[in-house]
């Protein structure tokens, strides 16, 4: 091999990795800000996160021990959230959908935190068909799930 042909493949390789490498180093600096900024919120108010996730723009953190839900969503009218689950009489997953032909599509997902003493519903939206930065619905499905999961069995242990 000669060595034009070697720095045209070095170059085209170059071409093609660059990119990715920049998504990928873009992405983990995304999520460490956002780690960084849910344990922020967690000691500001005495809490030790022991499950923490980031799902596109929302990041989730559950302090088992305290039985506290931190959550930072940007893209609600309060960008974060602390929920004592001691004080939430039930959580659900609400999940709408749209029937096309044989086959049903996911537009909306959540999970609904309802309110021990009042008719107060807290959403924690994992998926809006709207929303630009949503991917599949049936990831973010098993993610909701996982949390609906977890959420539920830190219920368990109110009564």
């Amino acid at each position: 091999m000669d060595k034009s042909s070697l720095m045209i493949g070095i170059a085209l390789l170059l071409v093609f990795m660059l990119p990715i490498l920049y998504v990928l180093i873009k992405q983990k600096s995304r999520e460490a800000n956002f780690k960084r900024e849910l344990n922020k919120l967690a000691s500001a108010n005495g809490l030790k996160l022991d499950r923490f996730e980031t799902i596109g723009h929302l990041s989730l953190g559950l302090d088992t021990s305290s039985k506290k839900l931190v959550i930072i969503d940007p893209k609600t009218e309060v960008d974060h959230e602390v929920i004592d689950l001691k004080k939430v009489r039930q959580v659900s997953l609400a999940k709408k959908t749209l029937r096309e032909s044989s086959k049903e599509r996911i537009i909306h997902l959540g999970l609904e935190i309802a309110d021990q003493n009042s008719a107060k519903i807290t959403e924690i939206v994992f998926y809006d068909e709207d929303d630009y930065e949503s991917t599949d619905a049936d990831i973010r499905l098993q993610e909701a799930k996982k949390w609906d999961d977890l959420l539920q069995k830190n219920l368990a242990f109110n009564s």
